[in-house]
């Protein structure tokens, strides 16, 4: 199996992980990640995803306006973005996305801002990466109408329905990118999606706080933070780690028939395609 492995989506900027990011990156390394797309979310933590990236040259920012905080954005937040992702050659634009679980803003004003987003990185010649909950028949119809994505699109912890990866696979770009949270849903309905994903569109991530795989789907053990009574997250559960990819890799290999070093070089090989090495 490859020992290398590109975290496809994290956000190692969280206040839950930000005050130990040397040893959740020390751990990573450990068990083969050896880089790390770390995601903003909003105007106020874009700063932070830059400051890791600068520290670290294993880390590559990603800046974005999460559908969460659309209505928390300032007049400039567009301007402020191009600017960001103008004098990091290297970002990808991320997150952002759709939702209609959490999202703080009317879908038709969630969808403008996605828009703008999906707009600014065709522009800009960058990968995107794409959030959705409960929204993906509109996703689906955002994306035919505005693709096809060269450098790439990245459904970001992809749970939506199986007959929806063929169309969004026929859209040149679009890449899904599988997380620990395909663990929280039933086993035959994940698996049904994951078994459709071709090998030349997956990616693996960890969602990093978040996303913590269920233990019920494999034997493997996930690592868990050592200081999990600092999470705001229930008590039964413990902060993800990137060195948990390994353990997304069990999980997507069982649902999808395929061995895990198939997909391991598979997934290697996308994300070098959508970010190569500096």
């Amino acid at each position: 199996m490859s020992n290398t492995f590109i975290d496809a989506h994290c956000h190692l900027q969280d206040p839950r992980l930000s005050d130990r990011v040397d040893a959740v990156l020390r751990q990573a390394h450990e068990a083969g990640v050896q880089r790390f797309m770390v995601n903003g979310t909003r105007e106020e933590d874009w700063a932070q995803v830059e400051e890791l990236a600068a520290k670290y040259a294993e880390i590559i920012p990603n800046f974005g306006l999460h559908p969460w905080y659309v209505q928390s954005r300032s007049e400039q937040w567009l301007h402020r973005l191009e600017e960001l992702l103008v004098a990091h050659p290297g970002a990808g634009l991320g997150e952002c996305g759709l939702d209609k679980a959490r999202g703080d803003a009317p879908m038709k004003e969630q969808e403008a801002v996605l828009r703008d987003q999906i707009n600014l990185g065709k522009r800009l010649q960058r990968p995107i990466s794409v959030h959705c909950v409960k929204a993906f028949g509109k996703l689906q119809e955002m994306l035919q109408q505005l693709g096809a994505f060269p450098h790439g699109l990245i459904l970001h912890s992809w749970i939506g329905p199986a007959e929806m990866v063929r169309p969004l696979a026929a859209i040149e770009g679009v890449y899904f990118s599988l997380s620990g949270h395909i663990t929280r849903q039933s086993h035959d309905k994940a698996a049904a999606m994951v078994a459709k994903v071709p090998l030349e569109r997956i990616l693996l991530e960890t969602d990093s706080p978040d996303g913590l795989p269920s233990q019920r789907t494999t034997n493997m053990q996930p690592h868990a933070d050592e200081h999990a009574e600092w999470s705001p997250h229930p008590a039964d559960q413990t902060l993800n780690h990137p060195a948990n990819i390994r353990l997304v890799l069990q999980i997507v290999a069982e649902m999808s028939g395929h061995e895990e070093a198939e997909i391991a070089a598979a997934a290697l090989d996308n994300s070098i395609q959508l970010f190569p090495p500096g």
